[in-house]
């Protein structure tokens, strides 16, 4: 469950929104309210497991750790602050977000939820008795129906009376990302498997068969280089060269240049 500042925001060091409270100083032993300077937020390494569950046990929180998942916030050498993507299979759960008391009220804990939502590619969920501040962060309510059953578990056995799922869309840029490789290497499976089926149907005495030889070679470069340019990373290089590649096929498949079985799946034949 997230809850980066603590049971029930107590020692905030913030402006309360009551007017009877407004101005009140912040509680001795905090930080002034000040930029933080020289704060980062890094992936969690081996040797931060002592700090992150010390932390996380300080806040009441669920003392669990697991180094691919958390993203710390570290001053001075010091950890101030570390939330959790948790990986579901189709969708994430940030968890475990915890700031240092000291460190509270100064943005540590938005950075920290920030940086989890730039790495996910599909749906955030969070459990958390703090709607309102995850909500200005981008969160709503979630729809009962859509709330993975680990999720529900886990709120009726540790969150008690009170907490709520809540979700954010993710990165849009990730999901963007992610849905790109898919389709990429969706199209570099169909390609390749075109390739080993086509064959020229040109009598070799033909004037079109250096055309048909033609089509085939550009088809098999485009896709030689989708290849290379998936390997960098590239992937809307990559993305276009298969396509270019399919291309070359599909019009060489259509203008009789290839023998392709008629293989209205892997080829876009005449009609």
């Amino acid at each position: 469950m997230s809850g980066e500042r603590g049971r029930g925001g107590r020692g905030r060091g913030r402006t309360s929104r009551t007017p009877e409270r407004r101005g009140r100083a912040a509680p001795e032993g905090r930080l002034k309210e000040r930029p933080i300077k020289r704060l980062r937020v890094r992936p969690a390494l081996a040797r931060d497991r002592t700090a992150v569950l010390e932390l996380l046990k300080g806040m009441g929180l669920e003392a669990a750790f697991d180094q691919k998942e958390f993203w710390v916030a570290e001053h001075l050498g010091r950890i101030v602050g570390g939330a959790r993507l948790k990986f579901l299979g189709d969708s994430y759960e940030l968890a475990s977000v915890a700031v240092r008391r000291s460190y509270q009220g100064r943005g540590v804990g938005s950075l920290l939820i920030s940086t989890c939502l730039d790495q996910a590619d599909f749906d955030v969920y969070c459990l958390t008795k703090d709607p309102d501040y995850f909500c200005r962060l981008g969160f709503r309510e979630a729809a009962a129906s859509g709330v993975p059953s680990e999720l529900y578990k886990k709120l009726r056995s540790f969150c008690g009376d009170g907490a709520r799922v809540l979700l954010h869309p993710g990165s849009q840029t990730r999901r963007a990302l992610h849905l790109l490789r898919e389709g990429t290497l969706r199209d570099l499976d169909i390609t390749r498997r075109a390739l080993e089926t086509v064959r020229i149907a040109v009598p070799r005495r033909s004037h079109y068969r250096k055309v048909a030889e033609d089509f085939l070679d550009m088809a098999r470069s485009y896709f030689s280089d989708a290849g290379h340019f998936y390997e960098r990373g590239d992937l809307v290089r990559a993305f276009a060269c298969v396509n270019y590649a399919h291309g070359w096929l599909d019009a060489g498949a259509r203008l009789g240049l290839f023998d392709v079985d008629e293989d209205d799946r892997l080829f876009t034949l005449a009609e």
